[in-house]
């Protein structure tokens, strides 16, 4: 699998996650080596993501509290509405 995230006019690098991804790693290989220092080189910013369970799980919703990050509310089974889908 290949994680990447896209601002309005940037884009964090892509991250390649061999296995499965479960909740503990999605926090240490995704949120915290690749979004928050992408999110502490914006302005203002409002993360988004799709409902499956590691991005779900309380921990990670912990995460996000602790590190004072937005998140945009998003419909349970929606990826086809998800920007990044059409790249």
């Amino acid at each position: 699998m290949v994680w990447g995230g896209i601002g309005y006019h940037s884009r964090t690098p892509l991250v390649r996650i061999a296995g499965i991804l479960n909740s503990q790693r999605y926090i240490s290989e995704v949120l915290e080596t690749v979004v928050l220092p992408y999110l502490q080189g914006l302005a203002t910013a409002i993360f988004q993501q799709d409902n499956a369970r590691p991005h779900v799980a309380r921990i990670v919703q912990r995460f996000f509290v602790n590190h004072q990050i937005e998140l945009l509310p998003w419909p349970a089974c929606s990826l086809d509405l998800s920007p990044i889908e059409n790249l």
